[in-house]
């Protein structure tokens, strides 16, 4: 059975043996905040010319936060976390909250050089500018990060960050540009993940997350 390697949510659910053919959904968030960090350099000549560079890649931090919680909730989501807390592994995390359901999926059409800012894509339709992504590249399981959309120009798009990978559509299977629920590899990266429980027996938790490519 394949092993659940996606945070349990009201789309994916976990079972006993942390597997994601059965068992619990997940509970869903009451709120995400994304942060995207991007370490930035500027010094400044004598004669007062700003001098800017990224020192840097860039990498999105998100904080998710739950309603209360019943205990056979927290339960689905807790054991997931505090296990790859504790083996510093990757996993996904699903934003519907940032996700374009109108969008879907379209597949991308033209080579892309890592480095590249632009995607072409063979539709554009209800794509919109700040409109979160990943990449699906059947010939590269690697490629993992999430983008954002800058701007919009006939089939293609502008992007940030810049492609992390290149993109060879000539290969066999379809590259495509996954809008409608996007995901995001993260690890937990604190020393602690807290939570509360009140005189009702209901718990209060949130996490924060740390995109990862590796």
């Amino acid at each position: 059975m394949p092993v659940q390697n996606t945070l349990p949510d009201p789309n994916n659910r976990i079972n006993a043996a942390g597997e994601d053919s059965s068992g619990s959904y997940g509970p869903g968030f009451s709120s995400v905040t994304l942060t995207s960090q991007q370490p930035t350099v500027m010094n400044r000549s004598n004669s007062g010319l700003a001098f800017r560079s990224i020192n840097k890649y860039q990498k999105f931090m998100v904080d998710i936060k739950y309603n209360s919680l019943t205990k056979a909730e927290f339960n689905v989501v807790y054991p997931f976390l505090l296990q790859r807390q504790a083996s510093l592994e990757a996993f996904f995390v699903e934003l519907p909250q940032y996700g374009n359901t109108a969008a879907g999926t379209k597949n991308i059409t033209a080579d892309a050089d890592a480095g590249s800012v632009e995607l072409t894509l063979n539709s554009i339709t209800n794509i919109s500018i700040a409109d979160m992504f990943y990449i699906t590249d059947p010939n590269d399981d690697s490629h993992v990060k999430t983008y954002k959309v800058t701007k919009i120009n006939g089939s293609t798009i502008t992007i940030t960050p810049p492609i992390q990978r290149k993109i060879d559509v000539s290969l066999s299977g379809t590259e495509q540009a996954n809008f409608g629920t996007p995901r995001m590899r993260v690890v937990v990266p604190g020393n602690d993940i807290q939570y509360s429980v009140n005189a009702q027996g209901l718990y209060t938790f949130s996490v924060k997350l740390e995109e990862t490519l590796s």
